[in-house]
């Protein structure tokens, strides 16, 4: 007889991670995506713990597992691309994959109550292994998909979204060779079927939990720090100082020497760390904040700390928007590569001081330099 326990915590934990996500106030596509996923690995292991108990009527509860390869697949999409990740093909497909198990729980039913919907019963057990062979076909691809979606453009992420895909895919990997793959090494049919809540529950958390993770990790990533340089808000100690000194220094003549270092930390790209402050400049020159605000102000002629990094780091966008190495890189990345620590201040930033958003700017240099390949070759 099988260990039940396992599915127990299946449920418990599956239950947990879809409230908690469920009940986000700022939800996106993600949060309901992985809600479902959630909702429907509840219910694989609701129905395995039930169907001792209330027998063939375990088949209705499967009806609603229908949201597990298929939707793996579209939060796969949804983690890994930046760019419309779901379309109304996507989405066919993924009920189409719904529509078959359902199907397929449904026959089971009908079979077990012994209900004659065909007249023909060869018909109907044809139809329904040539479906149980169409969704394991199906459920197949798309587990590969899933682990593909990870790994796509690998050379071309970041290093925190190699971490990201890294931690995915190994996690995906083992999952689905834990389930199928490895039980042929290490039990027998008797013993698997003793082993097979431990299997199954295992698997299942460890792309549950993987997912989880990532999601984090990404939020964490793209979450706007309120002292970083990004946020276009002057830091509270940079304002403060400054304004103790402005009645002091501000006839004063800048020293040459902190224009001079201000001028060699730029030229090492220090502007792309992020998170960058106006302290950070003032511990490696070793001058007051207020010394390097005045610069700053009466010498680079901008008006605070934060436009003038950021000035230089949308130049930086700019040059790698135009690079052809990098034209397969997302908004995302380029954003992260040039020192912004969120997608949404990078493109606000960029449109403030360039005019046009960072995919605008991309797409009309495209356009032109496609424009005077033509009238070269006329």
């Amino acid at each position: 007889m099988q260990n039940t326990s396992p599915y127990y915590v299946l449920v418990f934990v599956c239950m947990g991670l879809m409230l908690l996500n469920g009940m986000k106030k700022d939800k996106q596509l993600i949060h309901y995506l992985f809600a479902v996923f959630c909702g429907s690995l509840c219910m694989v292991g609701v129905q395995k713990i039930s169907a001792p108990s209330i027998g063939v009527y375990s088949y209705l509860i499967g009806l609603f597992t229908c949201a597990t390869c298929n939707m793996s697949w579209l939060i796969s999409r949804t983690l890994f691309r930046e760019h419309k990740p779901i379309s109304t093909v996507h989405i066919a497909v993924a009920g189409a994959i719904a529509g078959l198990i359902m199907f397929n729980q449904t026959w089971h039913y009908l079979v077990s109550i012994d209900v004659q919907v065909f007249p023909d019963s060869q018909f109907m057990w044809r139809l329904k292994q040539g479906m149980a062979e169409i969704t394991v076909l199906l459920s197949s691809s798309i587990l590969v998909l899933s682990f593909w979606e990870a790994l796509r453009d690998y050379k071309d992420k970041t290093d925190t979204q190699k971490l990201q895909a890294k931690i995915f895919a190994s996690c995906y990997f083992l999952a689905v060779f834990n389930a199928s793959i490895l039980p042929k090494f290490l039990f027998i049919e008797s013993e698997f079927q003793r082993f097979e809540p431990l299997i199954i529950t295992s698997s299942a958390l460890l792309i549950v939990l993987a997912m989880q993770l990532v999601m984090f990790l990404q939020k964490r990533a793209h979450s706007s720090v309120p002292e970083s340089v990004d946020t276009e808000v002057v830091n509270s100690e940079d304002v403060s100082t400054a304004h103790k000194q402005t009645e002091l220094s501000e006839n004063k003549e800048v020293e040459p020497e902190i224009i001079t270092g201000i001028e060699a930390l730029i030229n090492k790209q220090l502007y792309l760390q992020s998170n960058l402050k106006i302290s950070d400049f003032a511990q490696v020159l070793a001058v007051p904040e207020y010394k390097i605000s005045r610069a700053i102000r009466h010498h680079f002629k901008a008006t605070n700390f934060n436009l003038f990094i950021n000035q230089y780091r949308v130049q930086y966008a700019q040059t790698l928007l135009l690079k052809d190495e990098a034209s397969h890189w997302s908004i995302l990345s380029i954003a992260l590569e040039s020192g912004f620590s969120s997608l949404a201040t990078f493109n606000r930033v960029f449109k403030s001081i360039v005019g046009v958003n960072p995919n605008e700017f991309r797409k009309q240099n495209n356009s032109l330099v496609e424009q005077q390949i033509v009238e070269l070759t006329d």
